[in-house]
């Protein structure tokens, strides 16, 4: 159900809707738990894009459907291997401009299948932004709703086999959290015809001249207060660690972005791919500093080529428990 936004004398004004967008290839493991965990958070919305295998995809949305009625799940697949990353932007910011409606505000969030949007407590993205406008009132403030939240990795604590999932079990799990900020990018907007949401949902950018647009300090600090920020699920399984290296030299094999942790692997056949996956999922961290850990695995193993990776070698685990259950689980 969509909201409303109130003027300062509490008099109804313009209706505002949550949409959640995503563009999904593979990641069965994960994807129906985050379409859910969304859904949960308030969304009105979601926006599925589906590149390539859309068998299973179907299936998790024809389930959301019947569980969610009263939301709008609407599904795109797309079909195209060959133009793809050129055309990423394209697909993304079309669905925008096909599915939002044009007589409310939107506010809108862009996320990757193993990313899952929190607030304090467990609280919803309509809590997170009633809350905003009870600090900044009027409908003049509706422009500064932009933030770009902090991307934090966390390591499940259960092994969980990678297989197709229709029961959100990651959603049950604990987890451990790196404790750190790898970027502050991931986008949540209110949608506005003059800005284009960048590809990689990083940033908002002018649709005139393609500047990036910076959100407000303020702004931000109000995000920090609520603890606003996204859980990145980057290993699960080894399974999927594979499946992932393997699709990265798929992609370079067509022409796309070639990605360098599967040169990596290629460039150094003595590195134990299971042994590699085993240490960024310990318990504990299994070097005490990057110095250590290129000492051990050799000078290939630069920091900011497996940054995702090595960050999860080295740094300590914080326990955060069940963070991904809803606050009335």
């Amino acid at each position: 159900m969509a909201a409303r936004i109130f003027n300062m004398t509490g008099n109804s004004t313009m209706n505002i809707e949550f949409t959640a967008i995503t563009m999904v290839r593979g990641e069965e493991d994960v994807v129906f738990a985050s379409f859910l965990h969304h859904l949960r958070l308030g969304f009105d919305r979601l926006i599925v894009l589906s590149h390539i295998e859309h068998d299973f995809l179907r299936e998790c949305v024809a389930e959301l459907r019947d569980s969610y009625p009263e939301k709008e799940i609407a599904f795109v697949e797309i079909e195209d291997e060959q133009g793809f990353s050129r055309r990423k932007a394209d697909y993304i910011n079309g669905a925008l401009d096909i599915y939002l409606k044009k007589d409310c505000y939107n506010v809108v969030y862009g996320f990757d299948a193993d990313e899952f949007l929190t607030f304090k407590k467990g609280l919803t993205v309509k809590d997170f932004y009633a809350s905003f406008a009870q600090r900044f009132p009027g409908e003049e403030n509706m422009k500064r709703f932009y933030f770009r939240l902090p991307w934090i990795n966390v390591i499940c604590k259960e092994r969980i086999a990678y297989q197709q999932d229709l029961e959100g079990k990651l959603l049950e799990a604990e987890y451990w959290s790196l404790g750190e900020q790898a970027s502050d990018t991931k986008a949540l907007f209110v949608h506005r015809q003059s800005h284009r949401l960048h590809m990689g949902y990083h940033w908002l950018m002018a649709k005139q001249d393609g500047t990036v647009l910076e959100p407000e300090a303020e702004i931000m600090n109000f995000a920090r207060e609520w603890e606003a920020c996204i859980y990145h699920l980057p290993l699960r399984s080894v399974e999927q660690f594979f499946a992932r290296m393997g699709n990265y030299v798929s992609s370079a094999a067509k022409q796309e972005k070639h990605n360098r942790l599967s040169q990596f692997f290629i460039d150094n056949p003595h590195i134990n791919r299971q042994h590699f996956f085993e240490m960024c999922i310990a318990p504990t961290p299994s070097y005490p500093s990057y110095e250590a850990l290129k000492a051990d695995m050799g000078p290939a193993i630069e920091e900011m080529v497996l940054m995702a990776f090595t960050k999860l070698m080295v740094k300590p685990r914080i326990d955060i428990g069940k963070a991904l259950s809803p606050a009335t689980s």
